[in-house]
């Protein structure tokens, strides 16, 4: 008896000398009655949309900043984003920088000559015509153009329209689209796929090529018949960007109407259909100069700089030098004219389930195996732009940044998810460790959800991206997209506190299980 006593007794010595990170903190999920409310006040109409560099962005991030101290959670902002390993002294919940604001204040664009009609130029009219993507910087030119098929650069694909295609100091005309796009039947259709076009065929990506080939412009145009009119936006939006962002697109885009289209192609040889017949049936471009016809355009911008800011507390672990970052954008569309996006699923929701969490996690007793940091970023809807600023100036190093877990809409359904219950977890490729973790935790809730797990690789439609992009290890929680998405309909009473509170059981579990074991990078 006397043997089993002691064998019990350095079974129970040997368990609690085990090293801190082995300890698992059962920290509770947080209920609803943790979150709903935030979620109501940060979609009201008081928060006036929480456009970031708006009145209501700047109070939106004093809410949240109160919260964290409410919470209990140590500031992280400016003054206490530093290398050490004490994380007393901090002075600001508020991570500050600027972006630069530029809109569009006029633009011209006109074919020039020769016309059988005996014209010497044919203007389009912005808003009816043609519109313009927003650029940095402004100018005018005339030049010789080059249409350019997709305006599509894959080789490895066995695909380039640019192939032999001389751009530099030209116009360059594109089609929207990949090829197979419109038949995916069609030999390119079943060859490139969906993902081809998710990977190629985006604005941002073919105004890149342009630009890298030395064009000084892009014109983007549809070939199917009941491509709709521009109208002209009841509210156009300023872009914006870091300022020094090597990244930038600097060339103008004009998306051109059908009408508009018709014109500028007529009398020459092209024929947008039959080119996209023959490329969806044998993948062979069609580039070449448009002869006997130039372009010539002008753009008026104007710029300022704004400030904004990022939300961050943490909650010291006892490795210190390892970080987990449990993030979700705060900032929405703000006002348009008398409307107000509210926008209480797209964010309002993944930023109450951060802070329902930073509360849950900063009341337990014991000290997390590492630090955690609870984000707020801003200008997510401008282009992951306040995350992006925090990679490229936080001092953490990606060696010492475990994980980011990133919330964005988490609190409905898409319209076929009738049952809701299905969520999407993105990851990175390399981390099959975090999707059989998800597995896991899934499997083990009383309502196990439907998982769409999915790589990250190549995308950026939240701020995950900022990160993944650095080959940081990501946990991108969404549960689907709604017919109220991006509309002043997106309000707190049309979210679904049930299934948001399910997703964040598995957050938390998450958070508890990556800060105990990180994943492998």
């Amino acid at each position: 008896m006397r043997k089993f006593f002691t064998a019990i007794l350095l079974l129970w010595l040997s368990w609690i000398t085990l090293p801190a990170q082995t300890i698992s903190p059962a920290v509770a999920s947080p209920s609803q009655n943790n979150f709903t409310a935030i979620i109501s006040f940060l979609s009201s109409d008081w928060m006036e949309g929480r456009e970031a560099a708006s009145r209501g962005g700047f109070m939106a991030a004093d809410y949240i900043a109160s919260m964290m101290q409410v919470n209990g959670l140590a500031p992280y902002g400016d003054g206490s984003i530093q290398p050490r390993s004490s994380l007393s002294g901090a002075q600001s919940y508020f991570q500050n920088f600027e972006l630069v604001r530029t809109q569009v204040q006029k633009a011209s664009l006109a074919v020039v000559r020769p016309f059988t009609e005996g014209e010497s130029t044919l203007q389009f009219n912005l808003g009816t015509d043609f519109e313009i993507t927003p650029v940095l910087f402004g100018g005018e030119a005339e030049a010789t153009v080059v249409f350019a098929g997709y305006g599509i650069e894959a080789p490895g694909k066995g695909y380039n329209d640019y192939q032999g295609t001389d751009v530099n100091d030209r116009i360059v005309i594109v089609i929207s689209g990949y090829p197979g796009h419109a038949d995916t039947t069609s030999p390119a259709g079943k060859k490139l796929r969906k993902t081809f076009g998710e990977t190629y065929s985006s604005l941002e990506k073919k105004l890149r090529v342009a630009e890298k080939h030395g064009a000084i412009a892009v014109i983007v145009v549809n070939v199917a018949m009941n491509t709709p009119k521009p109208t002209g936006p009841d509210y156009e939006d300023p872009e914006y960007f870091l300022p020094g962002d090597t990244s930038t697109v600097n060339i103008p885009c004009f998306r051109l109407s059908h009408d508009a289209t018709r014109l500028l192609f007529k009398g020459t040889e092209i024929d947008l259909t039959g080119f996209e017949k023959n490329v969806a049936r044998d993948l062979v471009p069609a580039s070449r100069v448009v002869h006997g016809k130039k372009l010539r355009f002008s753009v008026a911008v104007k710029s300022e700089n704004v400030m904004v800011r990022n939300v961050l507390g943490v909650i010291p672990g006892s490795d210190t030098t390892r970080n987990l970052i449990v993030g979700a954008h705060y900032d929405h569309l703000g006002m348009r004219k008398a409307l107000i996006y509210n926008g209480a699923d797209d964010n309002a929701s993944g930023v109450a389930g951060m802070l329902a969490l930073s509360k849950a996690w900063a009341a337990y007793p014991e000290k997390p195996s590492c630090n955690i940091i609870f984000a707020a970023w801003t200008a997510e809807e401008k282009g992951i732009l306040g995350s992006t600023y925090f990679a490229i100036h936080s001092p953490i190093v990606p060696e010492r940044l475990s994980l980011v877990i990133n919330m964005d809409m988490i609190s409905r359904s898409a319209p076929e998810d009738s049952t809701g219950k299905q969520i999407s977890i993105g990851t990175l490729p390399v981390n099959e460790d975090l999707r059989k973790m998800a597995k896991t935790i899934n499997s083990h809730q009383k309502c196990p959800f439907l998982l769409d797990l999915w790589d990250v690789t190549g995308h950026s439609g939240s701020d995950y991206g900022s990160f993944a992009a650095r080959k940081i290890p990501v946990m991108t929680f969404f549960s689907g997209f709604h017919d109220d998405y991006h509309s002043p309909r997106d309000i707190a009473a049309k979210t679904n506190p049930v299934k948001m509170e399910a997703i964040l059981k598995i957050v938390n579990e998450c958070i508890r299980e990556a800060s105990v074991n990180p994943p492998v990078k």
